[in-house]
C-alpha cells in the first residue's frame, strides 16, 4: 500500500513539473519588447526559438528561450549563451567556444549597433547551434543552426572595403612661352611687363618644370654688336626680375640674340620684335 502511494505522488509530481513547464512563453509574447532596435530584434528571435522548441514539446528549452526574450525587451544587454549553461558532448566544446569567443569580440567592437540584424542573426543562431549541440540527436538541425551562424558572422565581421587614397594632385600645366615687350633702345621693364612676369611666376610656382630659357631680341634698327648687347641686357633683366621674385638662378639660362629672328622683318623700331621670350622645359 505504502508503494503504491509513493509512486503514485512520484507520478503526481510528475505531472505538476510538466504542468509548469512550457508557461514562459505565453508570457513572452505578451511582453512589448523595449530598448534599442537591436534589443527588440533580439527578443523577437528568441520568441521564434521558444516557439521551435515548444512545437517540439521540448518545454525546456522553450522557457530558457523565452526568459531570454524577456531580458531582451527589458534591453539588459543578453550575451550569448554560455558554454558553461549546456551539458555538451566534449567533442563539440572548443568549436563552440571559439564560436562564441568570435561573436563576442565582434560585439566588442560595436558590432550590434553597426549591424544589428547581422549580430541578431549570429546570436541566435548560436544559441540553437547550443540548444541542438546538447540533444545531440538532429545532426541536420546542428548543422543548420551551425551554418546559420558562420553565414551571420561572415556578413558581422565583413569590413567595408578601403576606399583607395586619391593621388597627389598633379601640378598644374607648365605655363607656355610668355613674351614680354620693351620700349625702343631700352632693357628695363615696363610696368605691363612686370605685370605679365608676375603673372607667369605665379603660375609657375604650381607647376613642375626643370629650366627656364630667356632669350632676348631686339628690333632691326642699329648695328648688330650694338643689339647683341642690348638683347643680352634685356634678356637679364628678366633674369634678374624673375630671381628677385624667388625662381632658382640654377633653372634660368639666358642669353641674347640680337636681331635675330624678327616677328615682323621691317626696318623701322618695332615693339613686337623688342622683345624677351621666356619659356619653361621640363
Amino acid at each position: 500500500m505504502r508503494g503504491t502511494l509513493r509512486i503514485a505522488m512520484s507520478s503526481l509530481g510528475l505531472m505538476v513539473l510538466a504542468a509548469c513547464a512550457g508557461t514562459q512563453l505565453d508570457q513572452a509574447e505578451r511582453t512589448t519588447p523595449g530598448g534599442t532596435a537591436y534589443d527588440r530584434d533580439l527578443y523577437a528571435g528568441y520568441v521564434g526559438l521558444s516557439q521551435n522548441e515548444y512545437e517540439e514539446g521540448d518545454y525546456r528549452d522553450s522557457d530558457t528561450f523565452a526568459m531570454r526574450a524577456m531580458e531582451a525587451a527589458q534591453g539588459d544587454g543578453v550575451e550569448p549563451e554560455l558554454i558553461s549553461a549546456r551539458n555538451l558532448p566534449d567533442e563539440s566544446v572548443p568549436e563552440l567556444t571559439a564560436a562564441r569567443d568570435r561573436l563576442v569580440a565582434a560585439q566588442a567592437t560595436g558590432a550590434t549597433a553597426r549591424k544589428p540584424q547581422d549580430a541578431v542573426a549570429a546570436q541566435i543562431a548560436f544559441d540553437c547551434w547550443m540548444q541542438e549541440q546538447e540533444e545531440n540527436r538532429q545532426p541536420n538541425d546542428i548543422a543548420g543552426c551551425r551554418d546559420r551562424f558562420m553565414t551571420a558572422m561572415a556578413a558581422l565581421e565583413e569590413q567595408p572595403p578601403v576606399a583607395a587614397a586619391p593621388p597627389p594632385p598633379a601640378p598644374d600645366p607648365v605655363p607656355g612661352s610668355v613674351t614680354v615687350l620693351f620700349d625702343f633702345d631700352k632693357s628695363d621693364l615696363t610696368v605691363d611687363a612686370r605685370t605679365v612676369l608676375a603673372d607667369m611666376i605665379s603660375a609657375a610656382n604650381k607647376s613642375d618644370y626643370d629650366m627656364i630659357n630667356v632669350s632676348g631680341f631686339t628690333d632691326l634698327v642699329g648695328g648688330d654688336a650694338y643689339n647683341e648687347v642690348l638683347s643680352e641686357q634685356r634678356a637679364n633683366a628678366v633674369i634678374d626680375f624673375l630671381v628677385e621674385s624667388g625662381v632658382e638662378r640654377e633653372k634660368i639660362f639666358g642669353q641674347g640674340f640680337g636681331k635675330a629672328d624678327p616677328v615682323v622683318p621691317v626696318e623701322t623700331p618695332e615693339i613686337r620684335n623688342r622683345r624677351v621670350e621666356i619659356e619653361f622645359n621640363r
